[in-house]
């Protein structure tokens, strides 16, 4: 004849406890039972596989973590036990969209101070931020800066006594800022780029060494060669400057290696000043 149970708490007692066993792959078999909604007791057998996870938490999320348990799992190590706990997925809740417009703001204020850092090219001639050497206005308003440059210094030469004109006001004046015998500045003649081809359409691993000793070698000795880069970066901007000893080379270089294959484009040369 049955037992007729006579309240929950009773027939909670008459549950086993659940039984765990290990498995050779590192697995565990969780065996438990319950009753159903009849009032029957039901086998549940579970295959388990722990995973550790490691996760970044507050610290007082980490200190109620270490609090010592009770009831069922008292004298368990920290986190969920499977044999009184079922687990579920982890579900992450984002409230708000507003770490995009933190993260996009620190981001701006890092490149701004990238850009403050950086060291700035000022040119001696119009103050522009370009290299004296590559100013549009060297030969316009440099010769005129040269001019009051020297006028100064042999002003400050006649106050000192000054004769050979070499040693002005203890500063040494180059050569080419020297006044001859008649009073008159040297002509400044510009430099010759008769010979001098623009390479262009070049592939950004491309530098001075592999143009000058693997597309341009058989053309040699070459005077010049100038990879254009960007002024922040370095990184090359695909195209250079080759000066050759002669026109001729420069001719034969053009008509032969125009429109070939190199590092997988294809080169355009041309002349870097247009013949008259």
């Amino acid at each position: 004849m049955s037992s007729v149970i006579k309240s929950w708490a009773d027939a909670e007692d008459e549950i086993p406890q659940p039984e765990v066993t290990t498995n050779p792959d590192g697995t565990k078999t969780v065996i438990s039972y319950r009753l159903n909604t009849k009032g029957q007791k039901v086998k549940i057998t579970q295959k388990i596989k722990e995973v550790k996870v490691q996760e970044r938490v507050h610290p007082s999320i980490a200190i109620r973590k270490n609090w010592s348990k009770y009831g069922k799992e008292k004298n368990t190590p920290p986190g969920p036990d499977t044999r009184t706990t079922q687990l579920g997925e982890i579900v992450e809740l984002n409230l708000g969209t507003s770490w995009k417009e933190v993260e996009k703001q620190e981001e701006e204020a890092q490149e701004e101070k990238k850009l403050q850092n950086v060291q700035r090219i000022k040119c001696r001639i119009c103050g522009g931020e370009h290299f004296t050497s590559k100013c549009p206005f060297k030969d316009t308003l440099g010769a005129e800066a040269a001019a009051n440059e020297l006028a100064n210094a042999e002003a400050a030469a006649a106050q000192d006594g000054g004769d050979d004109g070499s040693m002005q006001n203890g500063k040494y004046v180059p050569r080419h800022m020297r006044r001859d015998a008649s009073g008159n500045l040297p002509v400044q003649q510009g430099r010759d780029d008769s010979t001098t081809l623009r390479v262009s359409q070049l592939n950004n691993i491309v530098d001075e060494d592999m143009l000058r000793n693997e597309l341009f070698a058989r053309y040699g000795p070459l005077q010049r060669v100038t990879v254009v880069r960007d002024r922040d970066t370095g990184d090359s901007r695909g195209f250079a400057y080759v000066a050759f000893a002669s026109e001729g080379l420069a001719e034969q270089a053009l008509n032969e290696l125009n429109g070939k294959g190199y590092h997988s484009l294809i080169l355009h040369l041309e002349w870097s000043k247009k013949k008259k």
